[in-house]
């Protein structure tokens, strides 16, 4: 694994998350990749991806082919030729750029942009700030972080009242113990 550029990540202005590499597929240096998307296929409209390393380091590879397998994506990349060198990528996320992204509607958003966005219920309660998501299997989950609290929600959009991008705001709804300790 040649991760060539240091620091902490990619530009997240310009590179979003899409996927996790799981492990090899084959002998032939293909990637079983799961994508933090709802649709596998979204790889094949990828041409080049970053490879990102927990310590914030990451190589750009180009995209030779990729194909959904059930839930998860097989996607061949330049340079990774054999199960070793495929191996070697387990457990890496893949970030891409954003214009490879599809056009969004003025209310929709990617997961990844809620990261930062402050939280409030819907009765003006300050519940802190999104710090990230995880995936549970059943929906996804966002963590929020204020002073001394830590509130996990589900990211459904009964729990999303609003999410306002222009001014940084998520807006809870006020569900009885949602905010209980």
């Amino acid at each position: 694994m040649d991760l060539t550029a240091a620091g902490s990540g990619p530009d997240q202005k310009i590179y979003i998350q899409a996927g996790k590499i799981s492990k090899p597929h084959g002998i032939k240096g293909e990637l079983r990749v799961h994508p933090y998307s709802e649709n596998p296929d979204d790889f094949s409209g990828y041409p080049e991806i970053l490879v990102v390393s927990p310590g914030g380091e990451y190589s750009p590879y180009q995209v030779q082919s990729s194909s959904a397998h059930g839930k998860v994506a097989i996607v061949k990349i330049s340079g990774v030729d054999d199960r070793n060198g495929a191996e070697e990528l387990s457990g890496l996320e893949i970030w891409v750029d954003r214009r490879y992204l599809p056009e969004l509607l003025p209310d929709e958003f990617f997961w990844h942009d809620l990261v930062g966005l402050d939280a409030v219920s819907e009765s003006g309660l300050k519940l802190g700030r999104v710090k990230a998501l995880f995936a549970t299997g059943g929906h996804d989950v966002l963590v929020i972080r204020g002073t001394g609290r830590e509130y996990l929600v589900p990211a459904r959009r009964e729990f999303m009242l609003d999410v306002d991008l222009d001014r940084r705001l998520l807006t809870i709804a006020d569900v009885p113990g949602l905010f209980d300790m």
